[in-house]
């Protein structure tokens, strides 16, 4: 009996050496594939890295950390425009690792490129949850509260974000344009007036500012930031759009017409043009 239990105890304790080495086989083939796929993405070899992040997850389809490939996949999709694909990546990383802000933030930046607010501003409430101080998720917060006219929500978020960054740009430049729609020009236009003196050479600036000057009839100072703005990003669809809108609130329809034509052929999206389009009605 006992000679029965120490060949059973050998046996047992070759399949547990068995056992680990294979795990950590498994393990160091595992942690190999997954520096590949980031050399690959690192060298832009972005067909390459996709094949591999395939392979790995269909070869290793446990591991826990597939939730970071799922991520690197979702990013591969999302810059090719396959966007259902790539929310079907970030859907089954979040579902590895539910908590993980890099996928949250990643999931909630195609939701605003889907143009579905409402399951973006989930996903950054749920970073805020975690992370109260994520400068991404408090500027798109912001962003979309502004979009949908909770004016206190928008202030409160962007305010928070520049005292955690006093040069967030982006957060001031949303600041002024929230000021602007919430009926405080002065203050829009003091905004304005202090960004372009800390970025006088950005373009979307001035395209700010005569786009309040519009508002406020003063034509001339509105050209003049347009001209500006034209100088320094000639090619931005971003200065057509600025102009035709001046040229459309200034009775001249047909350079108006012109001017959108011209931002669509520069990538301007339809949506931008339809909006000065249909203000011309």
């Amino acid at each position: 009996m006992k000679n029965f239990e120490r060949k059973n105890v050998k046996r047992f304790s070759y399949f547990l050496i068995l056992l680990f080495s294979y795990s950590n086989l498994y393990a160091q083939l595992y942690e190999q594939s997954v520096r590949s796929i980031v050399e690959a993405l690192a060298s832009d070899s972005l067909e390459k890295a996709e094949r591999m992040i395939e392979q790995t997850i269909r070869l290793y389809p446990m591991r826990k950390s597939n939730a970071i490939l799922h991520q690197y996949l979702g990013g591969i999709y999302q810059s090719r425009g396959e966007n259902e694909k790539a929310l079907e990546a970030y859907n089954k990383g979040i579902g590895l690792s539910p908590t993980s802000l890099d996928l949250l933030l990643a999931r909630a930046s195609l939701y605003l490129q889907l143009n579905n607010q409402d399951r973006a501003l989930s996903d950054y409430n749920k970073v805020l949850e975690a992370q109260p101080d994520n400068e991404e998720a408090l500027f798109y917060r912001a962003f979309i509260h502004s979009q949908n006219r909770r004016y206190k929500e928008a202030r409160a978020d962007y305010k928070h974000l520049l005292e955690l960054n006093p040069m967030h740009e982006d957060a001031r430049l949303g600041l002024a344009v929230l000021s602007s729609k919430d009926g405080r020009p002065r203050e829009a236009l003091e905004l304005l007036d202090a960004l372009i003196q800390f970025y006088p050479n950005h373009a979307k600036h001035y395209l700010a500012r005569s786009g309040l000057y519009v508002e406020r009839k003063e034509y001339e100072k509105a050209k003049k930031d347009i001209s500006i703005a034209f100088e320094l990003e000639p090619d931005n669809p971003e200065c057509y759009l600025t102009r035709a809108s001046l040229y459309l609130a200034t009775k001249k329809r047909k350079l108006a017409q012109q001017d959108c034509r011209t931002a669509i052929s520069l990538g301007a999206s339809p949506e931008q043009v339809g909006t000065i389009l249909g203000a011309m009605k």
